[in-house]
């Protein structure tokens, strides 16, 4: 792999290299992720404990966000969800909304008992960017996207927000390619979910140790 993204340096640049990194470095992380047991969307640790429990008690990076532990922008915050502006660059909009209360990030897991939280989800983020970005919000040049497990960086479920969409870099084409391995789009997520037959469980009923 190293002698072949050479050659691909050589022959396209930068951005070849970076594309055969990224190939590389994926199937490293699914070798991984295949290799790992299975388990459910809620951590068994906090299930049952209330909502301030629950942000206490986060490890993730986007814990110490919620706990106001470093400095963050913020494009929207209620009792139930937090979004701000992503550090990573990936569009001239990149913000991440998420429920305060954590779930893994596993989009693919997202089972009918999630529809609800799904639906806010969008909400809050159709909402942010016909306020940011509201040119590209009435073009529907925004994407709305998952990093699917184990693709992503911080284990919270987050939602990508990035607009104008057009005028984002390569790289944000790569990571965030429609009906890619490395992500799931939103609305695909919401249509598999719908199509799911209603449960009795609650939130957090399934899990699977």
């Amino acid at each position: 792999m190293v002698r072949s993204s050479r050659r691909l340096f050589v022959l396209l640049g930068a951005p070849a290299l970076a594309v055969a990194y990224s190939a590389d470095s994926a199937m490293d992380r699914l070798l991984g992720y295949c290799a790992a047991p299975r388990r459910g969307l809620y951590p068994p640790e906090t299930r049952g404990v209330g909502a301030a429990a629950d942000v206490a008690a986060n490890p993730t990076v986007f814990g110490g966000l919620l706990r106001r532990e470093a400095p963050v922008s913020v494009l929207f915050e209620d009792a139930e969800y937090f979004a701000f502006r992503n550090v990573k660059p990936y569009a001239r909009l990149a913000g991440l909304v998420i429920p305060k209360r954590r779930l893994y990030q596993d989009p693919d897991a997202l089972a009918r008992a999630e529809l609800p939280l799904l639906e806010d989800l969008r909400a809050i983020a159709l909402k942010i960017v016909a306020r940011e970005e509201p040119a590209a919000f009435a073009r529907g040049d925004f994407l709305l996207r998952f990093h699917r497990r184990p693709f992503n960086s911080v284990d919270h479920l987050h939602l990508h927000v990035l607009a104008p969409a057009s005028e984002a870099p390569l790289w944000t084409s790569v990571v965030f390619f429609t009906g890619g391995l490395h992500a799931a789009a939103l609305d695909a997520v919401l249509d598999r979910v719908r199509r799911e037959p209603a449960g009795d469980d609650p939130p957090g009923g399934a899990d699977v140790a």
